[in-house]
């Protein structure tokens, strides 16, 4: 009997301690699987947002790289517009270089015109002064201050005048003017200008005529009673009094 009951302590003892065991190890499982679900969660977490930054990062990379692409383009396009617009100055400054060059040759010229104009006002008749007074006051005097003045200014006066001498040279006018007739005496008389190069006179009396030519800087003129009746049919041509018809004086072809 003692035996029995040893035998029943000692078999009850162990199936006693197995359950305590068992719940152990299930808690323990239990727990590790807890853990490793958590650490599953966790990496996949992880993860997630190690792939959600790596598109963010590549989508950065991807628009510095476009943004890089977009400044070396415009990098070469500016070095571009910079080597035109180094061209184009260089080419302003030859341009610059010839204008003056040629303004330089213009204005040398220019004084010489202004010269010869000068001393054609002073033999043209004074009908002729007073149409080109304002245009000839215009030019220069001889060793005058021309900084002021441009080239086109200098030349728009001289061709001015010289237009103007142009049409007075194809015309004939006639105008009263106060000449010397002889004996110190002076009268009134019309003279009449063959352009620039030509001109006649006579008195109202028509017994004293005269001939005229222009010299360095004045006209010259000298009496010639012989063209005096001529030079009054002349005026009644230029009248229109009388019907037009030919008639001759004397010409000083210089």
């Amino acid at each position: 009997m003692l035996c029995l009951a040893m035998i029943g302590l000692a078999s009850g003892a162990e199936p006693a301690a197995a359950p305590a065991d068992a719940g152990d190890s299930m808690n323990h499982a239990r727990s590790l699987l807890q853990k490793w679900a958590e650490t599953e969660r966790l990496i996949a977490s992880e993860r997630h947002e190690w792939e959600q930054g790596k598109a963010l990062l590549e989508g950065r990379i991807t628009l510095v790289e476009q943004s890089v692409q977009e400044m070396k383009k415009k990098i070469a396009e500016a070095e571009t517009k910079l080597a035109d617009a180094k061209k184009r100055a260089a080419e302003v400054e030859l341009e610059k270089a010839q204008a003056k060059e040629a303004s330089d040759a213009l204005l040398a010229a220019a004084e010489e015109l202004e010269k010869g104009v000068r001393a054609l006002v002073l033999r043209v008749p004074t009908n002729v002064k007073e149409k080109i007074k304002v245009l000839a006051d215009r030019i220069p005097k001889e060793g005058a201050e021309v900084k002021n003045i441009t080239a086109a200014e200098r030349y728009q006066n001289v061709l001015g005048v010289l237009n103007e001498l142009n049409k007075a040279n194809l015309e004939i006018a006639s105008l009263p003017e106060i000449h010397e007739v002889g004996n110190g005496k002076k009268a009134e008389v019309k003279t009449v200008y063959i352009g620039l190069g030509q001109a006649y006179f006579v008195n109202a009396a028509g017994d004293i005529g005269g001939v005229g030519v222009p010299n360095t800087d004045a006209w010259v003129w000298k009496t010639d009673p012989t063209i005096a009746k001529s030079m009054l049919e002349v005026l009644e041509v230029m009248k229109k009094t009388v019907s037009p018809k030919l008639v001759e004086l004397p010409a000083t072809i210089d």
